[in-house]
Formats: structure tokens, C-alpha cells, sequence
């Protein structure tokens, strides 16, 4: 039994046992108290002799028990201390009210109208009011909208004029006693009918969601209005006690809010509008009171029903003007919901759900669909140099660019970072999605204008198809997100998804974390090739290549990660970790009285970030190294990234005295042009033209030309890939300044490149060669047809 009256009495489990068990023993008393009160009240048991004694005594032991019970509750627990100690006062005086009439008045011929026992009970209505008004958790730091305000005031209003014209009306027209007997008769249901009133508006404060303490205490107050409304009736007739059912319904009311006491306290109202379901209550309450003013019509109503209907009349029709501005603010909040706030393109959730609206469209009609994925190229490294102003100022513009690409046709998006998506329905064949891939790549490639500079974008785009490619949007996306970065190693720069491809691009987003970590771990080496005279073959600088010591310790050549680190944009990171290391290690070789020079290679990221030449020089001074120490190697395609920016850095770079290199040179399609405008020290000769230039004329004419070219621009020439004596021999005779390649050495850890540099410094290598006469003769003539072709 315990076990029902813990469940029915949720806060009974804070106290102790020996408080859990006075508590249930007071409620078993009040249960059987009630009890005797109905069978006497409903079936008559004890008969007429019994009754004056169960309503004056038992009802008034009733009244205390309550309120004994309800004291209880602020004493021994702390939670909503004050809102229940009002209640148990309201009940408090309401009891003692009810001893005074039962030992006192009630033996009197004629009882005084109104009473001491009537401003006892009347003070159970302000004290209780107040106590609701705690429970509800209403502060003025979380005050509830407007709306719900107007909710609160329709609801109690509507149901305070209901009760008004049932009860109020009809007592003043059937009144027959005197005007302060009747004045008093009314002032009770008037009062039940604020409380439950009150009870209504808080509930439609805390969104009209119900837990078991409030239906309980609005249960308490109805049932006191009908106990009222029946007295009220009685007191006309010149009744001067209430009925036995009268009587009965009063303590039941009177028990259930020692119930009420005793549940867990309601938490903060905290309303969800999720539906039109929330306005159904105050709009019943509406139609009620319009019904009581038509019906005032035929009928004239008293000034309180009147005066209540048409005070929740007005407030419903507020609450229709919040309701309509509510409702435009919620068309509003969606479409904003649904909106990127940088660009005003739709953003990933609205694609998203647009996606599936043509998913489902494409298979009731059998059309296919596409979705482009548009990611820019090098746009993190642009952040970090130009700052995120100058990234948003760029993102803005892109998104019109890419709407008068396709000339507003497919729907463009903006799914966040620097990545658009193009949702094309319904879907083209294969040529015309390649016409729009190039139109949208074309678009970008006209010079944007960001903080006063011009610069120009590039990007990779990914295709995917439903329903060839996937099967509902998610997977779509997932695969033009895949085809994307399939498209960035892509000439055309654009793909379409590929199954067979989809693990490489998995393991690529897991290479790319791996890299991540071996950054700041200490996982990048380096290894260094010789540059060596073309004449003498002694060494005179190493270039620095990054090497990955993967985890099960094998070691990763650049093919294997650079592009990976530039995806992820890491590349100015590992441009860093190279620096430092190769400096340090060219530090101690200088020390040890090796004058070489150090070449690291740099990235579209480097070459960018206008701050790059200052991490130059603070790292020459930090190592201790002079400036002309060190080679920078530009390739030409990172320059087409945004010639007038990269040559500024460049010239930058030059003016602190660092030399600087054009890698894989004669591979551009505007290679004169750059190495004109460029500030370029060092060519270096593509090995794809050195390693054949032996055994084809035109790789030797070109050759040729290339070393005549660097001489007349005074400009030091590096051929690269001389791997046999053949082709050293034949740089010699062009008269070619440096070499590097496997004939010099592999690329090799510094320990091993040490011994080599200490050999060379008591020993000169030869220039002459030992050849068989008829090959070196055969070598001279095609370099003669060379010269010739010239």
C-alpha cells in the first residue's frame, strides 16, 4: 500500500521514513474521513441525527487535517518553499473558519451575516491566488510572449464569464434574503471563479501542457465554484447551512489541494508552438464569449458576465493580431532557416530538403536529376592571409557569378566554408552537365575584386547523378562531394563519380588526418639531392625534400601526401616544418665549412600569403644564415594562381637576398612571359627534356635553347634528371651551370649526404670523361643539328 500512496505522492520521497509514514497515515486518516462524509452525504448512512455531526465535526477534523497536511510541506522541504506555505496559510484560515462556525455560530438562532468565520474563509482566496501565482514560475527574467499573455487572459476571462452567468445571474434573480446576505452568497463563487481563472491562464502561460499537479488543483477550484453555486442557491431560499452533498463537495475540494502539496512542483513554463492545436482552447473560450454577448442581446446579462465577455472578446482579438504577426514571422524564420546569411543563397538544410523534393518528383516522372559539388581552390590559405573579411567579401560575390553562369535556370547553394553545390532538374545528358561544369569553372575564372585586389579563383567540381550515382540525397551529395575531390588531381578539373574510386577517396580523408598529426609529431623528414657544377660535378647545394615517416615506420615519398596536404589545406604547414628543418640542418653543414646553398620548394599557399617572405627572414635570423643561403623553387603552374600577387611576394623574397628558382621550367604554356616578369634567379630545366635529350633531337634543340636563353638573361640554369655520363658530358659542352639528378646521388638522408661533402674537400673530380671516341663524336653531331635547329 505504501508502495500506491509514494507513487501517488512524488514528494514524500524526500523525507525521512519515519516523516513518509506520518505523512501516509495522515492521508489514510483524511481518506477515511472522506469516506464517512460520502456515505452519509450519498447513501444516507447515520441517518439525519448523523448529519449535523459529520458536517460540523467531521468536516471541521476534515479542514484541519488539510491543512495540517499542506503545512507539511513547506516545513519539511525546501522547493517552492513560499507558493506552498501560501497555500497551507489559505487553508490554514479557511479551517479555522470552519471550527469557529462548527463550535461557535452555528449554535447561534441567528449567525451574523457577514461573520468572523466569512473573513477567515475570504482569506483563503487571496492567499491561495498568490500561492498559484508562485507555483506557475512566472519571473520577470522569463517572461512568456505576448501571445501567451493574451492566451492566459482569453482562458481565464472565457471561463471566469461562463461561471459569472451560470452563477452570478442567476442568484441576484432568484435573491430573496437581504442585500449583504446575498452580496456575501456571491462574493464566494466570484472568487472560485478567479481561481479558477488564474489556474487557466497559467496553464495557457506553460503552453498548455497539463502535468498531474495542475490538472489537480484546477480539478480543486471547480469543484469549490460548484460547491459555492450550490450554497449560493441555498442561501436564496434562505438556506442557512450547505447541504450534505454540498458539504461533501467542499472537503473533496479542500482534499485535493492537500494533494496538490504533495506532487513534484511544475517546472518553468517553457511553451513550444508546434502546431495550430495551441489556439483551439482560447478559441473555444472566444466563441464562448461571444455567445454570452449575443445571448446578452435577448437576454440582459448582470455587468460581471457582460463586463468578463467583452474583456475576452478584446483580448482574442489581440491574440488574432499576435497570431498573424506570429504567422509572418514564422513564414519569415523559414525562410531565413533556409537562407545562408553571407550570401542569400539557399543554404545545406534548404538544398538539402530541395534535393528531395526532386528525388521524389524524378521518380514519378522518370526523370533523372544531378547535383554539382564546387569546392575553391587554396580559399583556407586566402583566409589566413588576407584575413576572413576579404574570404566573406569574396564568397558574396561568387554566389551571383555562379546564378548568372547558368542564367538562373538550377538552383546554386552555398553548403558552407568555401563549397557551392548546383542542383540541376531535370537532368541533362552527360555533354550538356560537362557544358555547364566548364561554364561554372569559366565563371570564375574572370578576376574577382577583394579588398582592392585582383584575384583570381580556381575550382574543383564534382558530379553525381540519381539514379545512377545514389539512391536518395544524402548519398548524392556524398558522391559529388567524393567526385569533387576526384576533380582536383583532373586536368579539366572537373569529374563525375566514380564507384571503383570512392575507397581512394575515404583513405584520402584519412591520409589527410594522418598528416595532420605527423605535422606536430615530428613524422616529416627530409632528404636531400645534390646540385652539383656541371663542370666539376662538386657539390654546391642541396635541395630539401620532405619525406613522411609513416606509422608502421615506412617512409612516404611527396607523390604520396603534398597533394593530400594541400586538399586539406596544410600545405603552408608543412612548408613551415620544412623550412625549419632543412635551415637547421644547413646551419650545421656551413659550420662545418660547407658552403652550399639550401632549396626548398614552395606552394600556391606559400606564394600567396603575403606574410611569407617575413617567416623567410625570421627563420634565416633565427638559424644564423645569410639570406643568399637560400633558394626558394616556384613552380610555374602555382604562379598562374594569381601572377600580380605571387610576383609581388616574390619581389619581396628577392629584395631580402633570397635566390629564387622556376622549377619544371618549359612545362607553362607562358613560360617566357613569367620568367620576364618574374623576379627569377635560377631555371631549372625540366628533367622530361634533360633525360631523353641524348637520344632526341628535339629535347636537345630545346635544351640548347633553354641554356642560350639563361645566358643572355644572365641567369644561372640547373638541368635537372642527369642520370648517365652521356647527357653530363653533353650539358658540359652547352655550357650548363648545374646539375642534379641520380648521376650526382639519390635523394638521401643528411647523415648520408655528410661523408660525401667531406670527400670533396680534399678532392677535386676531373673534368675529363672517359668515352669510347666514335660515342662522344655521335653525342657532338646531334648537338651541332641542335644549334642548327635553333
Amino acid at each position: 500500500m505504501w508502495a500506491r500512496i509514494g507513487r501517488a505522492l512524488p514528494r514524500s520521497a524526500d523525507l525521512t521514513p519515519a516523516r513518509r509514514g506520518l505523512l501516509a497515515a495522515a492521508f489514510i486518516a483524511l481518506g477515511v474521513l472522506l469516506l464517512v462524509t460520502a456515505a452519509n452525504a450519498l447513501l444516507g448512512v447515520g441517518g439525519a441525527s448523523a448529519g449535523a455531526f459529520v458536517r460540523d465535526d467531521v468536516g471541521s477534523l476534515i479542514c484541519v487535517l488539510v491543512a495540517a497536511i499542506a503545512c507539511l510541506r513547506p516545513l519539511l522541504i525546501q522547493a517552492r518553499r513560499r507558493a506552498f506555505a501560501l497555500i497551507a496559510a489559505g487553508l490554514s484560515s479557511y479551517a479555522l473558519g470552519n471550527v469557529l462556525w462548527a463550535t461557535w455560530l452555528a449554535h447561534l438562532a441567528h449567525p451574523p451575516v457577514p461573520s468572523v468565520c466569512d473573513v477567515l474563509w475570504l482569506a483563503f482566496y487571496p492567499l491561495v491566488a498568490l500561492g498559484v501565482v508562485g507555483l506557475s514560475g512566472i519571473r520577470s527574467r522569463n517572461r512568456p510572449s505576448p501571445a501567451v499573455w493574451l492566451d492566459g487572459i482569453v482562458a481565464g476571462g472565457g471561463l471566469a464569464a461562463i461561471g459569472a452567468a451560470i452563477i452570478v445571474s442567476p442568484v441576484l434573480v432568484s435573491a430573496s434574503r437581504s442585500a449583504s446576505t446575498t452580496a456575501t452568497a456571491l462574493v464566494y463563487p466570484t472568487g472560485d471563479l478567479i481561481l479558477v481563472g488564474l489556474t487557466m491562464g497559467v496553464i495557457a502561460l506553460r503552453g498548455w501542457r497539463i502535468d498531474r499537479g495542475w490538472a489537480i488543483l484546477g480539478l480543486a477550484f471547480l469543484l469549490l465554484s460548484a460547491a459555492d453555486f450550490l450554497y449560493a442557491l441555498q442561501t436564496t431560499t434562505n438556506a442557512g447551512r450547505p447541504g450534505a452533498v454540498t458539504n461533501l463537495v467542499y472537503l473533496l475540494a479542500l482534499a485535493s489541494m492537500a494533494f496538490v502539496s504533495w506532487q513534484v512542483p511544475p517546472s518553468r513554463p517553457e511553451p513550444k508552438f508546434t502546431s495550430w492545436s495551441v489556439l483551439l482552447v482560447p478559441s473555444g473560450f472566444m466563441f464562448a464569449a461571444v455567445g454570452l454577448l449575443l445571448y446578452d442581446h435577448f437576454h440582459t446579462l448582470s455587468a460581471l458576465p457582460f463586463a468578463l465577455a467583452t474583456v475576452t472578446l478584446l483580448a482574442a482579438i489581440g491574440r488574432m493580431v499576435v497570431a498573424f504577426r506570429d504567422a509572418r514571422g514564422l513564414a519569415e524564420a523559414r525562410r531565413l532557416a533556409g537562407t545562408d546569411d553571407l550570401t542569400a543563397l539557399p543554404n545545406r538544410r534548404r538544398f538539402m530538403a530541395l534535393t528531395e523534393e526532386a528525388i521524389a518528383a524524378s521518380q514519378g516522372s522518370g526523370r533523372g536529376l544531378a547535383m554539382l559539388m564546387l569546392d575553391l581552390d587554396n580559399f583556407k590559405q586566402l583566409n589566413d592571409t588576407l584575413g576572413h573579411h576579404a574570404g566573406d567579401e569574396l564568397l558574396r560575390k561568387i554566389g551571383p557569378r555562379l546564378q548568372h553562369a547558368l542564367r538562373h535556370l538550377h538552383t546554386v547553394a552555398r553548403l558552407g566554408g568555401d563549397e557551392f553545390a548546383v542542383l540541376v532538374y531535370p537532368a541533362p545528358d552527360e555533354e550538356t552537365l560537362v557544358r555547364i561544369a566548364q561554364d561554372i569553372l569559366g565563371a570564375l575564372r574572370e578576376p574577382f575584386t577583394v579588398s582592392e585586389l585582383s584575384l583570381r579563383v580556381t575550382g574543383s567540381l564534382g558530379i553525381a547523378s540519381f539514379p545512377d550515382h545514389a539512391r536518395d540525397a544524402a548519398e548524392l551529395m556524398r558522391h559529388a562531394d567524393i567526385a569533387m575531390y576526384q576533380a582536383k588531381t583532373s586536368r579539366d578539373r572537373y569529374d563525375f563519380y566514380a564507384h571503383e574510386r570512392n575507397t581512394h577517396s575515404l583513405e584520402r580523408l584519412a591520409l589527410a588526418a594522418e598528416l595532420a598529426s605527423a605535422l606536430s609529431s615530428g613524422g616529416i623528414e627530409l632528404h636531400y639531392q645534390p646540385k652539383a657544377d656541371a663542370h666539376t660535378r662538386r657539390i654546391v647545394g642541396v635541395e630539401a625534400l620532405a619525406r613522411w615517416r609513416r606509422a608502421d615506420g615506412r617512409l612516404a615519398p611527396p607523390s604520396e601526401f603534398v597533394g593530400p596536404a594541400e586538399h586539406a589545406g596544410l600545405s603552408r604547414e608543412l612548408t613551415r616544418r620544412v623550412v625549419e628543418l632543412a635551415l637547421c640542418q644547413l646551419r650545421r653543414w656551413r659550420e662545418d665549412g660547407h658552403e652550399l646553398q639550401m632549396a626548398i620548394n614552395t606552394t600556391v599557399a606559400d606564394l600567396l600569403d603575403v606574410t611569407f617572405p617575413d617567416e623567410i627572414a625570421a627563420a634565416l635570423a633565427r638559424h644564423g644564415l645569410p639570406a643568399e643561403s637560400l633558394v626558394l623553387e616556384v613552380t610555374e603552374s602555382s604562379v598562374l594562381a594569381d601572377p600580380d600577387r605571387i610576383g609581388a611576394v616574390m619581389q619581396r623574397l628577392r629584395e631580402l637576398g633570397v635566390e629564387l628558382s622556376l622549377d619544371d621550367f618549359g612545362t607553362g604554356y607562358s613560360s617566357l612571359a613569367h620568367l620576364k616578369a618574374l623576379p627569377v634567379g635560377e631555371l631549372k630545366i625540366d628533367r622530361s627534356f634533360v633525360s631523353r635529350m641524348c637520344s632526341d633531337p628535339t629535347d636537345s634543340a630545346i635544351v640548347y635553347a633553354l641554356i642560350q636563353l639563361a645566358r643572355k638573361l644572365d641567369i644561372r640554369l640547373v638541368a635537372e634528371g642527369v642520370e648517365d655520363r652521356w647527357t653530363w658530358d653533353a650539358l658540359r659542352v652547352l655550357d650548363c651551370d648545374l646539375i642534379q639528378g641520380y648521376l650526382i646521388s639519390r635523394p638521401l638522408p643528411a647523415a648520408e649526404i655528410t661523408p660525401q661533402l667531406e670527400s670533396q674537400r680534399h678532392q677535386r673530380v676531373s673534368s675529363g670523361v672517359a668515352y669510347r671516341h666514335d660515342q662522344l663524336n655521335s653525342q657532338r653531331r646531334s648537338i651541332d643539328r641542335a644549334r642548327i635547329a635553333v
